[in-house]
């Protein structure tokens, strides 16, 4: 008799301990599902599961406040003394301000366009999946080929059969930081989380009702993964005394559960390194900054595992390495037709009567401004001059007829197209613009062509194709 009156003692004050809580929306009464919650003083965290609910150690935390937070939504924070044992969180929806101009196309004839990764991972192990960790969002670039901003319909993912595939996961949009290639401003107002079947399929996101721009830059695609409820690390309870798991070694194989991912696996293909480096980028759950995937994968690739095969990082910065790039691709409507630039690019053959060369971005790349200065400090440090002139720089047609001018000129009285001076004064002034150089040094001028200001001096950049290239004779 005593022993069932302990049990059932114990039994009252375990579940009074922990609160059932849901997490709603507070015009619809609709659960939001898989919101962040964490505690302000002991710095706990959960995600709360696909009907917006999560458990509370209400005993432990009982002094503490929760902030609650997901997209669409204003951030929330209350007290956890307010809370009882049945209780709803309600989250006010965000008031969405559109700019129209940015977002409606003006009447005409457009086509729809994909871009990025548009075909399906190879049936090959090395090539079959990539996955993270609960919460953690893995945004991919996709960059824009074409000459004029595009508004974005659809986003396609596709996942292996690998892992959970009928696990939850929440896809956001980022415009691009236009100094480096990274996600900058989030551009998805509302919560998207979607689920696949058996794996081995696309999974298709209607952003239409979002109208988001797509611009020079092309956009960030960020994947969120949420842990499936039958995976061993599955939790949705916010304790005391966090759970760790460690000292297990999973063996990478395709039919070993917890090692092939806790919710989706992404499928991916490969892309040389120089070409797909800046494409990925991580944030970690509940915390604000971007990784580039090097630096995650140096910080982290003891503890985290997002790939199926765990030697991969090695030497992967060395020339003819490849990194696997996840298969998404976006759906955009583009005018037909592309706008006239006002730069002569073909011209630019021309500088094949000095030295016939081709076009090398694995050694020059130029994907963003930074890569662009790099690699014309580069070039010219390497003699490589003819290179930079031809495929990293812009001109009209009568600044070009200058410019082989003074170099024939040069190659004649001295036998090189600049003199040392010159040439260290050019490199000079590429590192001086290197160092200052900010997202507020850039100011756009139409669809390709912005104005950059350093240090009180001018110059433009055009976007061609992907790739920045400088006007040189605004350089000075």
């Amino acid at each position: 008799m005593f022993k069932l009156l302990t049990l059932s003692i114990f039994l009252i004050i375990h579940c009074c301990q922990f609160a059932q809580i849901q997490v709603v929306d507070s015009l619809s009464s609709e659960p939001v599902p898989f919101t962040h919650i964490r505690t302000v003083k002991n710095d706990k965290n959960v995600i709360s599961n696909h009907n917006g609910y999560f458990f509370l150690d209400t005993l432990r935390f009982n002094t503490d406040s929760l902030i609650i937070s997901s997209i669409g939504f204003e951030t929330k924070k209350i007290a956890i003394k307010n809370l009882h044992s049945s209780s709803k969180i309600h989250l006010i929806p965000k008031q969405q301000q559109l700019e129209e101009v940015a977002v409606v196309q003006k009447k005409g004839k457009y086509k729809l366009k994909k871009l990025g990764v548009t075909k399906k991972p190879r049936k090959l192990f090395s090539q079959y999946g990539i996955t993270s960790q609960n919460g953690t969002i893995q945004a991919v670039h996709i960059p824009n080929k074409y000459s004029a901003p595009g508004v974005l319909k659809y986003v396609n993912v596709y996942i292996t059969d690998n892992g959970y595939p009928d696990a939850y996961f929440r896809i956001h949009v980022y415009d691009v930081n236009l100094i480096e290639i990274k996600p900058d401003k989030e551009l998805t107002s509302s919560n998207i989380v979607k689920s696949g079947t058996k794996g081995n399929e696309w999974v298709k996101f209607d952003l239409i009702d979002e109208r988001i721009t797509i611009g020079e830059n092309g956009c960030f695609v960020g994947v969120e993964w949420f842990d499936n409820t039958d995976s061993k690390r599955y939790q949705d309870t916010l304790i005391y005394k966090a759970t760790v798991i460690n000292g297990e070694d999973h063996k990478d194989t395709l039919v070993t559960k917890a090692k092939s991912g806790d919710g989706v696996v992404l499928g991916a293909r490969y892309e040389l390194y120089q070409n797909a480096k800046h494409k990925i980028w991580y944030k970690l759950p509940f915390e604000g900054e971007w990784l580039k995937w090097v630096v995650y994968q140096a910080k982290y690739k003891h503890e985290l595992h997002d790939t199926l095969i765990p030697y991969f990082m090695q030497q992967v910065d060395k020339q003819g390495h490849t990194l696997q790039v996840p298969c998404i691709n976006i759906t955009a409507s583009f005018p037909k037709g592309k706008a006239e630039p006002n730069y002569i690019e073909p011209q630019n053959q021309k500088l094949d009567q000095f030295k016939n060369i081709e076009e090398d971005i694995s050694k020059y790349p130029q994907s963003s401004v930074v890569e662009l200065f790099n690699s014309l400090i580069a070039a010219f440090e390497n003699d490589d001059i003819i290179y930079a002139m031809k495929y990293l720089c812009v001109y009209r047609n009568d600044e070009l007829e200058t410019l082989i001018t003074v170099l024939e000129d040069n190659q004649i009285r001295t036998g090189n197209y600049f003199s040392k001076t010159d040439k260290n004064q050019i490199i000079k002034h590429f590192n001086e613009t290197l160092e200052k150089l900010s997202v507020d040094s850039l100011t756009k001028i139409d669809a390709k062509h912005f104005e950059l200001k350093v240090n009180n001096k001018s110059s433009n950049l055009f976007i061609v194709d992907g790739k920045w290239k400088l006007q040189p004779v605004t350089f000075k």
